[in-house]
Order: C-alpha cells, then structure tokens, then sequence
C-alpha cells in the first residue's frame, strides 16, 4: 500500500512540475525592424532554467546550435540593448557552422516577449568571445513570432560579427 502511495506522488510530482514548463519559438528581427533573419531558436524554460536549439538549417547550414542557460536580471544602468529579466544561454553556433571546435564562444541573451510594435523593447542580443577574455556585442534586435519559413531573408543574426572575426583573423 505505501508503495503505491508514493508511485501516485511521484507521478503527480513530476506531471506539474512538467506542466510548468513553457515552450518558446522566436525569429530574429535586427534592431530597426528591417530584416527577419534566417536563423531562429526554439527553447523550453522549467525556470530558472532553459534548453533548446539555435536553428541554423533553415539557413543551410549542416547543424544547429544547442542553447543552455539561465534566467537572469540585466540592470538597464549597463546601457546594454536588452535588459530586465532574461535568459542568459551559451550557444553552440559557431562550433556547429564549422562542424568542430571553432574557439568562438557565443552568449545569448534572450527575453520571452515578441515585439508589438518598433517601440517595443529589445527582445534578443548575443556576445561573443574569442577564445576567452572580453565579450563583444554581436548584433541584436526583436523578437518575433514569424519564423523563417515566412522569411525571404538568408542573413543570419549573427552574420556580420563572424564576417568580422574572419578579417580579425586575417
């Protein structure tokens, strides 16, 4: 009898904390609202974390990316684009366009409203390292709800902040 009990609980236990967990699909727009990029990511958030994909086949590319991170408050005082309560995720973009360990390491930061209007608040940035030491912006932009399959666009988000670090590697 006790072990049925506690089969019942653990099985009530996991079915809500699994109910808790929401799943987000976002598509970037740049920061004027001009271009809908390529790229887009897909993640579930059991807060205070999150895990999902990058998803870079819908630009071509052989892979996508995997995000892992956690919620977390970025003060507006850090002139940052986006700030408030955010996901911070470390991606695996760069590794998964060159199919291998490419010494780029890209930090994702993301909110979980689309934008409504051009008023709207930033809803994605990255920063990106190179092997270590300082984190540089990227790009950044909105959030929206149109994925690339309504897109026309083959720019990825994170475009050009790799063209650059090609010519810095030059």
């Amino acid at each position: 009898m006790k072990l049925s009990r506690f089969v019942v609980l653990a099985l009530l236990v996991l079915g809500c904390s699994a109910a808790f967990a929401q799943s987000y699909s976002f598509g970037f727009l740049s920061y004027d609202g001009s271009i809908q990029y390529c790229d887009y990511e897909t993640f579930t958030v059991a807060a205070p974390f999150a895990a999902g994909t990058h998803v870079l086949t819908s630009c071509g590319l052989p892979l996508n990316g995997v995000t892992v991170g956690l919620k977390t408050f970025i003060p507006g005082t850090t002139g940052q684009p986006v700030t408030g309560t955010v996901y911070a995720l470390a991606d695996s973009t760069f590794d998964a366009q060159y199919i291998g360990v490419s010494g780029l390491n890209m930090d994702w930061v993301t909110r979980l409203v689309p934008m409504k209007s051009l008023n709207s608040r930033f809803g994605w940035s990255f920063y990106l390292t190179f092997g270590g030491g300082s984190d540089y912006l990227g790009n950044w932009g909105f959030l929206t709800t149109t994925l690339h399959s309504t897109s026309n666009s083959t720019k990825t988000s994170y475009g050009a902040a790799l063209a650059k670090v090609a010519e810095h590697k030059k």
